[in-house]
Protein backbone atom coordinates (compact mmCIF):
# COMPACT_ATOMS: atom_id res chain seq x y z
CA UNK A 1 0.00 0.00 0.00
CA UNK A 2 2.79 2.41 0.91
CA UNK A 3 4.57 1.62 -2.29
CA UNK A 4 1.55 2.62 -4.41
CA UNK A 5 1.17 5.88 -2.48
CA UNK A 6 4.83 6.63 -2.95
CA UNK A 7 4.61 5.96 -6.70
CA UNK A 8 1.56 8.23 -7.02
CA UNK A 9 3.39 10.86 -5.02
CA UNK A 10 6.39 10.64 -7.37
CA UNK A 11 4.17 10.78 -10.46
CA UNK A 12 2.53 13.93 -9.15
CA UNK A 13 5.52 15.76 -7.68
CA UNK A 14 8.37 15.04 -10.12
CA UNK A 15 6.70 16.52 -13.24
CA UNK A 16 5.62 19.58 -11.26
CA UNK A 17 9.15 20.06 -9.92
CA UNK A 18 10.61 19.74 -13.42
CA UNK A 19 8.19 22.36 -14.74
CA UNK A 20 9.17 24.74 -11.94
CA UNK A 21 12.87 24.23 -12.65
CA UNK A 22 12.39 24.85 -16.36
CA UNK A 23 10.45 28.05 -15.68
CA UNK A 24 13.17 29.30 -13.31
CA UNK A 25 15.95 29.11 -15.92
CA UNK A 26 16.97 32.57 -17.15
CA UNK A 27 16.63 33.37 -20.83
CA UNK A 28 19.89 32.98 -22.75
CA UNK A 29 20.75 35.94 -24.98
CA UNK A 30 23.64 36.84 -27.27
CA UNK A 31 25.31 40.25 -27.00
CA UNK A 32 27.87 41.82 -29.34
CA UNK A 33 30.57 44.33 -28.55
CA UNK A 34 34.14 44.81 -27.35
CA UNK A 35 35.48 43.30 -24.11
CA UNK A 36 36.93 46.17 -22.04
CA UNK A 37 38.44 46.90 -18.66
CA UNK A 38 35.56 48.63 -16.87
CA UNK A 39 37.75 50.51 -14.38
CA UNK A 40 39.99 52.14 -16.97
CA UNK A 41 37.11 52.95 -19.31
CA UNK A 42 35.00 54.52 -16.56
CA UNK A 43 37.94 56.52 -15.15
CA UNK A 44 38.84 57.78 -18.60
CA UNK A 45 35.26 58.81 -19.26
CA UNK A 46 35.00 60.60 -15.92
CA UNK A 47 38.34 62.41 -16.34
CA UNK A 48 38.27 63.21 -20.07
CA UNK A 49 34.59 63.08 -20.96
CA UNK A 50 35.20 60.50 -23.69
CA UNK A 51 35.26 56.75 -24.11
CA UNK A 52 38.77 56.80 -25.65
CA UNK A 53 40.01 54.19 -23.15
CA UNK A 54 37.23 51.82 -24.20
CA UNK A 55 37.41 52.53 -27.93
CA UNK A 56 41.19 52.24 -28.35
CA UNK A 57 43.24 49.14 -27.53
CA UNK A 58 46.17 51.32 -26.52
CA UNK A 59 46.23 54.61 -24.68
CA UNK A 60 48.51 56.71 -22.56
CA UNK A 61 50.36 55.32 -19.59
CA UNK A 62 53.30 56.91 -17.70
CA UNK A 63 55.70 55.33 -20.24
CA UNK A 64 53.69 56.35 -23.30
CA UNK A 65 51.46 54.06 -25.34
CA UNK A 66 50.44 50.83 -23.61
CA UNK A 67 49.57 48.14 -26.17
CA UNK A 68 46.50 46.17 -25.17
CA UNK A 69 46.16 47.79 -21.76
CA UNK A 70 42.81 46.04 -21.35
CA UNK A 71 44.38 42.58 -21.42
CA UNK A 72 46.94 43.54 -18.79
CA UNK A 73 44.26 44.99 -16.51
CA UNK A 74 41.83 42.08 -16.95
CA UNK A 75 44.59 39.57 -16.20
CA UNK A 76 45.21 41.63 -13.07
CA UNK A 77 41.59 41.07 -12.03
CA UNK A 78 39.97 44.38 -12.99
CA UNK A 79 36.25 43.99 -13.81
CA UNK A 80 35.32 43.35 -17.44
CA UNK A 81 32.47 44.87 -19.41
CA UNK A 82 31.03 44.85 -22.93
CA UNK A 83 31.22 48.11 -24.91
CA UNK A 84 29.29 48.91 -28.10
CA UNK A 85 27.42 51.77 -29.73
CA UNK A 86 29.40 54.30 -27.70
CA UNK A 87 28.44 52.99 -24.27
CA UNK A 88 28.93 50.19 -21.78
CA UNK A 89 26.26 47.60 -22.59
CA UNK A 90 26.89 45.15 -19.74
CA UNK A 91 29.15 44.53 -16.77
CA UNK A 92 30.27 40.91 -16.62
CA UNK A 93 29.56 39.08 -13.35
CA UNK A 94 32.70 37.04 -13.81
CA UNK A 95 36.35 36.99 -12.84
CA UNK A 96 38.01 37.94 -16.16
CA UNK A 97 41.38 36.26 -15.63
CA UNK A 98 40.64 32.76 -16.93
CA UNK A 99 38.71 33.48 -20.15
CA UNK A 100 37.62 37.07 -20.76
CA UNK A 101 41.18 38.48 -20.66
CA UNK A 102 41.92 36.41 -23.79
CA UNK A 103 39.35 38.54 -25.63
CA UNK A 104 40.41 41.93 -24.25
CA UNK A 105 39.88 44.84 -26.67
CA UNK A 106 38.38 42.47 -29.26
CA UNK A 107 34.96 42.47 -30.89
CA UNK A 108 33.07 39.44 -29.59
CA UNK A 109 29.73 37.71 -29.30
CA UNK A 110 28.81 36.59 -25.78
CA UNK A 111 26.04 34.17 -24.77
CA UNK A 112 24.68 34.23 -21.27
CA UNK A 113 21.91 35.73 -19.18
CA UNK A 114 21.09 38.94 -17.37
CA UNK A 115 21.65 38.69 -13.62
CA UNK A 116 20.18 42.17 -13.20
CA UNK A 117 18.95 44.67 -15.75
CA UNK A 118 18.86 48.32 -14.74
CA UNK A 119 16.44 50.73 -16.39
CA UNK A 120 19.21 53.29 -16.20
CA UNK A 121 22.87 52.68 -15.51
CA UNK A 122 24.83 49.48 -15.78
CA UNK A 123 23.32 46.02 -16.09
CA UNK A 124 24.98 42.82 -14.87
CA UNK A 125 25.43 39.96 -17.33
CA UNK A 126 26.59 36.39 -16.62
CA UNK A 127 28.62 35.21 -19.63
CA UNK A 128 28.55 31.50 -20.43
CA UNK A 129 30.06 31.29 -23.92
CA UNK A 130 32.21 33.67 -25.97
CA UNK A 131 33.72 33.87 -29.44
CA UNK A 132 35.43 36.43 -31.64
CA UNK A 133 32.86 38.25 -33.76
CA UNK A 134 32.32 36.35 -36.99
CA UNK A 135 34.07 33.14 -35.93
CA UNK A 136 32.23 29.87 -35.49
CA UNK A 137 33.78 28.38 -32.37
CA UNK A 138 32.25 29.16 -28.98
CA UNK A 139 34.41 28.87 -25.86
CA UNK A 140 33.04 28.24 -22.39
CA UNK A 141 33.59 31.19 -20.06
CA UNK A 142 35.29 30.16 -16.82
CA UNK A 143 33.86 32.44 -14.12
CA UNK A 144 34.52 30.25 -11.12
CA UNK A 145 38.28 30.74 -10.91
CA UNK A 146 38.88 33.46 -8.37
CA UNK A 147 42.65 33.17 -7.91
CA UNK A 148 45.29 32.00 -10.36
Amino acid sequence: MHRKRFLWFLLAVVPAALLLLAAAQPETVTLKGKVIDLTCAAKGHAMMGSWHNAEQADHMSPEGKQPNCAEMCLRGGQPAALFSSGKIQAVFACNPRATLANYAAQEVEVRGFWAAQAKEGLSTFVPQKIRKAGSGDWQDVDCATMHQ
